[in-house]
């Protein structure tokens, strides 16, 4: 398991395809010019269980999992595990996510918005290969 899977959390797969495509350097410069932020993402599982995960998409296009309390970031997403898995596959949106209360923003709104442009750009899921 990879350092940033967390046991319990459905997310665990697309953070570690996150991960993957931002050791492609090309990948990790062009997500840091296009949101030029950290990203603290909290997520909470079935079980209740919390962790959250830093995007850092201003300085070096890295990802980590922290354990305890979140560090501060640009913007912090606060939203159940499940949801973010379906906003990241593109099967929910952001705005209605948190017009119901589903997605709790904190710091600068327009950054997190960026996040789904991330997925999008990056499609972490595996290409076909022929």
């Amino acid at each position: 398991m990879s350092s940033v899977a967390a046991d319990g959390f459905n997310a665990s797969e697309l953070w570690e395809l996150l991960e993957a495509a931002l050791h492609d350097k090309e990948i990790a410069e062009t997500a840091i010019k296009n949101v030029k932020a950290i990203l603290v993402i909290t997520l909470k599982n079935k079980e209740g269980k919390e962790l959250s995960w830093v995007l850092d998409l201003k300085n070096e296009g890295t990802l980590k999992k922290v354990e305890g309390p979140p560090p501060k970031g640009d913007v912090q997403l606060i939203l159940k595990d499940a949801d973010f898995v379906k906003l990241a596959n593109g099967k929910a949106n952001g705005q209605k996510l948190f017009m119901n209360g589903k997605l709790k923003i904190r710091g600068n709104m327009m950054k997190a918005t960026a996040l789904e442009g991330v997925f999008k750009s990056m499609d972490p899921r595996p290409k076909a290969k022929l």
